[in-house]
């Protein structure tokens, strides 16, 4: 059986990479950071149910990887403005820009610097983080080879005690909603969910999970020739490093 889910021959990162930028700079630019009946409105909820974990530490490093526009660091920046210094990273320049903006406009600018490169080019220092957080980013890397190394590089980033959150989308599919029919996912890496999970606990043997789920989601999002109805199961998962 594949592990991963083929694009066939005739995809190409940099056809799937222009497809992603158009497709991200149209959301963020149509909708803005907290705005209410915005997708942007608020961080995401696993990550914000994680606070309380925090609240003794006295200096945190957190890595978010994939930041875009800060929906889930600036407000974890504004929780914990005095002790936490946060780096964010996204490969779109637009994006960077749009966090330096928000920063400035949520006071959090001293605790977040933007960074822009492909995630699985940024060096994720060892035992270096308490926090390190990637929502729907690193199933854009550049190749399954690139995927299971970041995996390894997060899990060994992470000082003692140290937390993870992954939120991962699998199984892709998308459908063309004026044609009617389906077309290629517009993601570099698309692998099954039953692979994605057993990496998952192979990367992480040791740690003590928090948190393991799969859900199936379908939402509607922006392509150049329209608009995709995309089907995915997200798989979350939730960790803290024992040894």
């Amino acid at each position: 059986m594949d592990k991963f889910i083929s694009h066939g021959n005739n995809v190409n990162l940099r056809q799937i990479r222009e497809a992603e930028r158009f497709s991200h700079i149209e959301v963020y630019k149509s909708r803005e950071l907290f705005r209410e009946g915005s997708w942007l409105q608020k961080p995401v909820r696993t990550i914000t149910d994680l606070y309380p974990c925090f609240e003794t530490c006295r200096d945190i490093r957190m890595l978010d990887l994939g930041c875009g526009v800060g929906r889930n660091c600036i407000p974890f920046a504004m929780r914990f403005p005095e002790n936490c210094t946060i780096e964010g990273v996204d490969i779109l320049e637009t994006t960077i820009t749009m966090l330096h903006e928000n920063c400035v406009k949520y006071g959090v600018e001293k605790n977040i610097t933007g960074h822009i490169a492909p995630l699985e080019y940024y060096p994720i220092r060892k035992n270096s983080y308490d926090f390190i957080i990637a929502v729907s980013a690193l199933e854009h890397v550049e190749s399954e080879t690139a995927f299971t190394d970041i995996l390894w590089k997060i899990g060994n980033g992470i000082s003692k005690n140290g937390m993870v959150c992954l939120i991962i989308n699998s199984d892709i599919t998308e459908i063309d909603l004026e044609r009617g029919c389906q077309v290629t996912p517009q993601f570099e890496v698309n692998m099954k969910t039953e692979t994605l999970i057993e990496l998952i606990n192979a990367v992480f043997c040791g740690w003590k999970t928090e948190k393991l789920t799969e859900k199936q989601q379908s939402y509607e999002i922006p392509r150049a020739f329209g608009t995709v109805q995309l089907n995915t199961c997200v798989v979350t998962y939730v960790g803290r490093r024992m040894d």
